[in-house]
């Protein structure tokens, strides 16, 4: 997709440009710069920034970090694009994405191309501001079943911190299947743009256990894993739960804020 429509939401949703006087820079990513769903969980954590007083402004440019072309073996694609990438981020900067795989190829395997950012997945930013973020009254909770994310948990060891989030607004629910035994979506390792050859897709198995728990609610921390949920819980249920990020969960609790940041 062309990179005119990353600038075309960057306009039309007021996102201020990095200028080196924010705390962070807020990375789209691919997903949050071209996927409609990314784009909304985006504007989301922008709604809990303003509402916590964290500034913050996205770069002019961004290209693809390189973690499908990493996973699927296309090492001179990924230092490239690492490459490029780093040219148009200062050092010393802290870094804010909703990707896990963003974080996981920034924040280690950028150093095959000369270095890495100070990178972090916004639960755990959410998860140390906690306290701040209002606390729903339990006749406006619904229950919600979180899906750990592999790049967020098995590869960064974040399992808390999600959950402690989640936890001022719903009741939570758990899977059989979780936290260090949590079961992949079937994005990873470039999956998500090849599929099984063989068998039940993997996204078909987690989203039957996702549906058991009976949740009203299932909470993704990654835009891969809400990729690949979205058709799943459709086609296993006929009346599937609601698909949401979970920084969308704690937004909607929030007071609506003036656009500028």
């Amino acid at each position: 997709m062309a990179g005119s429509e990353r600038q075309k939401f960057i306009t039309k949703s007021a996102l201020p440009i990095y200028d080196g006087t924010q705390e962070y820079v807020l990375w789209l990513g691919c997903m949050g710069a071209y996927d409609p769903a990314g784009r909304e969980t985006i504007l989301a954590l922008v709604k809990v920034l303003r509402y916590l007083d964290i500034t913050f402004g996205v770069l002019k440019k961004e290209k693809c970090n390189g973690d499908p072309a990493r996973r699927l073996g296309n090492d001179l694609l990924f230092t490239t694009l690492a490459e490029d990438n780093l040219k148009n981020i200062p050092e010393k900067v802290k870094m804010l994405s909703i990707c896990p795989h963003c974080v996981r190829t920034m924040s280690t395997d950028w150093r095959e191309a000369g270095r890495t950012v100070e990178i972090e997945h916004h639960s755990e930013l959410l998860a140390r501001h906690r306290t701040r973020l209002p606390i729903l009254e339990q006749d406006r909770r619904e229950t919600v079943v979180y899906h750990d994310p592999c790049y967020l948990g098995r590869y960064r060891g974040v399992y808390e911190e999600p959950r402690q989030v989640l936890s001022r607004a719903v009741d939570l629910l758990e899977a059989p299947k979780n936290r260090e035994r949590s079961f992949c979506c079937g994005a990873g390792g470039g999956q998500m743009f090849l599929g099984e050859e063989k068998g039940e897709r993997v996204n078909i198995t987690r989203a039957r256990e996702l549906v058991a728990t009976g949740a009203d609610t299932v909470a993704a921390g990654c835009p891969f894993c809400a990729s690949m949920f979205r058709d799943a819980l459709k086609s296993v249920s006929d009346n599937p739960p609601k698909l949401l990020d979970l920084v969308q969960i704690a937004a909607r609790s929030l007071p609506d804020q003036p656009s500028s940041n």
